[in-house]
């Protein structure tokens, strides 16, 4: 039988984490009884040592072998087996020896030494765990998705889930080519419907795309998103975190990239809304709102597919970034729920949300009035309702941290001066005046007013979560932009986004760059 220890670890005073490696016991050998001349039977000596597994444990120490087995004091008794030590903290016992029996005419083997004790199981890290006091958020569940063949994307189409324009909405999904059972849920990005300014270039379904990474290179895109399909079989989306790249955590995961299609950064629940500011020939069409009941749409089908994940990465871009942040519950819970042990992550890539101090009320009440956002917030997150519209970011973040208390929760990566960014939050300047035009608000967006609430959001309100902040201006880090590869490059840092990532899902809080080392 294999018995396993586990070493616990406390990372960066934040929270602890049940890592451990496993190996194989070791054999103990035989010891030898001797006969004497008058055929009396004589004691066998006990099993030698017991040999501990040669992995090295995680915490760097290798496991000590184990004691010597010791003879019994009484013929035909079996030896003890030994104790092995397999980490820091817990100890694991050898087997008992065998029987042994004297001889009259020769030397008689004695029993077998006990087993070593065998390390701990590796790269294991705790489970997500919810606090009782809040209630789960996990949508009712439904099929499995369709087989498919591993290694390559598949698209499906969900029931009942619809785009903004009011056209079908789906996912694509592809299994791992190796086997590997942990999961990546990608968020696709592209804006906000805010105004007319921003909806106007904001994908009214999957068969456009928002990929801007600067205000100057999204010039182009100023009268309408571009004509690119979301579709994770284009070139930009072979790049980054979608590489098969050895420098890259996730290569041979399980993938479900969603396109981003309701333009409510996948919260909204507000079908049939209008948005005020559109020219009056258009001033009727109506925005389907509805990236909140899509999400537990495609989690009702995600879930049971890959319900024995032992590690769920939920992330996104821009939109798709904060999306995934404001879907943790609903994904966290309904893993929680499939009692397996999973470790949800949430990694958030320029998306930021600030609080009060750095992002004007006016906006943020927006924001809720627009996307019906009262209708998805938690509703038992009591600090998520100011009655003025405004502490949505400090109410929330204080509630998941409060409803998941253990292990690390994810982290943010982002530039210090996000241009695309500022530009939609300098709508919320003058007061959210209807007449601010962005592109000239954007010039009189505050100098270091972005990096200042980067800051105190990292440093006040993001306990127990990693960031990775690099001194530049250009949006978007997880997939191939413009200017190149930023996943795979150290931007000023002295490490690179993939290095982060890896550190992060291996349970180990980093935070370098602004508000870091």
């Amino acid at each position: 039988m294999k018995n396993y220890l586990c070493l616990s670890v406390l990372v960066l005073g934040f929270f602890s984490a049940n890592a451990c490696s496993e190996s194989n016991p070791g054999q103990g050998f035989a010891g030898e009884g001797v006969s004497s001349a008058s055929g009396v039977e004589s004691t066998g000596a006990g099993g030698s040592d017991g040999v501990a597994g040669s992995s090295i444990s995680d915490n760097g120490q290798i496991p000590a072998k184990g004691s010597s087995g010791t003879r019994d004091a009484m013929p035909n008794t079996s030896g003890n087996g030994g104790t092995v030590i397999g980490g820091a903290d817990d100890v694991s016992t050898g087997g008992g020896g065998g029987l042994e029996t004297g001889g009259t005419d020769g030397p008689e083997i004695g029993g077998t030494g006990g087993l070593g004790g065998t390390g701990g199981v590796v790269g294991r890290i705790a489970p997500t765990v919810r606090n009782p006091k809040y209630s789960s958020m996990a949508p009712p569940l439904g099929e499995p998705l369709p087989d498919a063949t591993p290694g390559q994307w598949t698209w499906i189409q969900i029931d009942g889930a619809i785009s903004r324009d009011g056209s079908p909405a789906g996912f694509y999904y592809k299994f791992s080519a190796t086997g590997d059972k942990n999961l990546m849920i990608y968020l696709v990005g592209g804006g906000a419907c805010q105004d007319f300014f921003f909806c106007n270039n904001n994908p009214p379904n999957k068969d456009f795309s928002l990929t801007a990474e600067s205000v100057l290179g999204g010039i182009a895109g100023l009268i309408g998103p571009d004509a690119e399909p979301q579709d994770p079989d284009f070139p930009r989306w072979q790049a980054g975190i979608f590489k098969n790249d050895p420098a890259n955590p996730v290569k041979d995961w399980n993938m479900v990239f969603i396109p981003y299609v309701t333009g409510d950064v996948y919260a909204g629940n507000r079908p049939d809304a209008i948005v005020p500011g559109y020219p009056a020939a258009v001033a009727e069409v109506k925005m389907q709102f509805v990236g909140k009941p899509n999400m537990l749409k495609f989690l009702a089908r995600i879930v049971p597919t890959f319900s024995d994940a032992p590690i769920v990465l939920l992330t996104g871009s821009s939109a798709g970034g904060l999306g995934a942040l404001m879907n943790t519950n609903e994904v966290a819970d309904s893993w929680i729920d499939q009692n397996k042990g999973a470790h949800i992550f949430v990694v958030d890539d320029a998306g930021p949300f600030f609080t009060d101090q750095y992002l004007e009320v006016c906006l943020q009440k927006r924001y809720r009035d627009y996307f019906n956002l009262n209708d998805t917030l938690p509703q038992d997150c009591t600090a998520c309702f100011n009655a003025d519209g405004g502490g949505i970011t400090a109410g929330y973040l204080a509630y998941i941290i409060d409803k998941y208390p253990e292990g690390l929760l994810g982290g943010l990566i982002d530039s210090a001066t996000d241009e695309i960014m500022e530009l939609f939050f300098s709508d919320g300047l003058n007061n959210c005046d209807p007449n601010n035009y962005p592109v000239i608000t954007y010039l009189m967006y505050p100098p270091g007013h972005y990096s200042a609430a980067l800051e105190d959001l990292i440093q006040n309100h993001m306990q127990r979560m990693s960031s990775y902040v690099w001194p530049g201006t250009l949006h978007q880090n997880l997939f191939q932009t413009a200017s190149g590869d930023r996943f795979y490059q150290t931007n000023g840092l002295n490490m690179t986004i993939a290095e982060w990532l890896r550190k992060l899902l291996d349970g180990e809080q980093v935070n370098i760059g602004l508000g870091g080392s």
